[in-house]
């Protein structure tokens, strides 16, 4: 009686193994292979350098573009760091946000002018922080109430960018670097969240950037795992119901979202991985999902989820999806704002100088001038 009794238990065992693993689902991504990485985060420093030979020659975009960045480095470079410990963010703003951003933007200062003094302050601001922020307060992966957890998956990875960007720099030796290695690791990327909305979105992309950066295979193969299955949640006629329930801003939301699968796209593919045109279980491509916002961007009185929706300013994102789609419906979006410089409130900023193109010709497009 004993042997049919174990046979019984072990089959339904391995039948529930076996419904766990179906209802996970197998994961879709690729095999990362390190060797296929091209170099840069949002964009290289080769690509930067001749984004600025182009603009001294005073080729547009790229001359708007770093005359907005050399004002914005010129009147940031003699400014200080604000760390805090423990590091709390209540709001969508503060000194966390504003520190990632003058990091990042005077480390592309750096890159575009050559003047070391950029690369040193930049560098302070990185180094401030890593020697002063140890702990956090009100970050947890799976609430919605945990503030200081969006905040940081939105903005951390312009720290990240920032020290790309010095790396090889004497403003950033190896050993400072290290140092921000492992802040990186055991104090900002535990923080991300992993919720089925646009707060999961930022805690994905910030995983994927740091977990890049860190030389993290597994960490990174996770990372872009998750980015497959918050597009999974992408409805077939590209809405977001996580995102358009939100009443009057459902396109804010919407294109809040649509930023951070775009930057999570953009380093997936620098491993070869298409995260821009997989097909989600929902339905849609990210192409698809960034139409659908475009369709309404200029008539928002005729959004199907709210009669009273308001539109935001115009974010990053659709630079960096024109460079890659180069679909001429974002045109008139991006003209709204031309250049995209500082504003913002995540580390996706000055795109027009890092991923912007002419807008007179679509990329990829026979009268298309080669991208850089």
């Amino acid at each position: 009686m004993l042997r049919p009794v174990l046979i019984a238990l072990v089959g339904g065992l391995i039948v529930a193994l076996v419904i766990g693993f179906l209802e996970r689902g197998t994961p879709r991504h690729p095999a990362i292979d390190l060797s296929r990485r091209t170099p840069g985060e949002l964009v290289s420093v080769d690509e930067l350098r001749d984004r600025a030979t182009r603009a001294a020659a005073g080729e547009q975009p790229y001359a708007d573009a770093v005359a907005n960045l050399k004002e914005y480095a010129r009147a940031t470079v003699d400014t200080s760091p604000h760390p805090q410990e423990p590091l709390e963010i209540q709001g969508t703003e503060g000194p966390f946000v504003d520190d990632t951003a003058a990091a990042y933007g005077l480390a592309l200062a750096w890159v575009v002018t050559g003047d070391d003094a950029y690369a040193r302050t930049s560098a302070a601001y990185l180094m401030a922080w890593v020697d002063t922020t140890k702990t956090t307060v009100g970050t947890c992966q799976d609430d919605g109430r945990c503030q200081t957890s969006l905040i940081i998956g939105r903005t951390a990875p312009a720290f990240v960018f920032a020290a790309e960007l010095l790396h090889g720099s004497s403003a950033f030796p190896a050993a400072d670097e290290g140092a921000f290695r492992d802040w990186l690791r055991t104090v900002i990327l535990p923080t991300a969240s992993q919720l089925p909305n646009n707060w999961g979105d930022a805690g994905t992309f910030l995983r994927i950037v740091a977990n890049d950066y860190l030389g993290d295979t597994q960490g990174l193969r996770d990372a872009i795992e998750r980015a497959y299955q918050q597009q999974d949640l992408i409805a077939a006629d590209g809405h977001i119901p996580e995102e358009v329930r939100r009443g009057t801003s459902g396109i804010s939301y919407t294109q809040e979202a649509l930023q951070y699968k775009v930057g999570s796209a953009v380093l997936a593919g620098r491993y070869g991985v298409d995260l821009w045109d997989d097909r989600g279980q929902g339905g849609a491509t990210l192409r698809d999902a960034l139409g659908y916002l475009a369709r309404y961007w200029t008539r928002p009185e005729t959004w199907p989820w709210d009669p009273s929706a308001e539109r935001p300013s115009t974010g990053p994102l659709w630079e960096i999806a024109f460079q890659h789609y180069g679909d001429p419906v974002y045109i008139p979006i991006i003209e709204e704002r031309r250049p995209f410089g500082s504003q913002g409130h995540s580390a996706l900023r000055w795109t027009t100088l890092t991923n912007g193109e002419p807008l007179t010709a679509v990329p990829g497009s026979p009268t298309a001038p080669p991208s850089p």
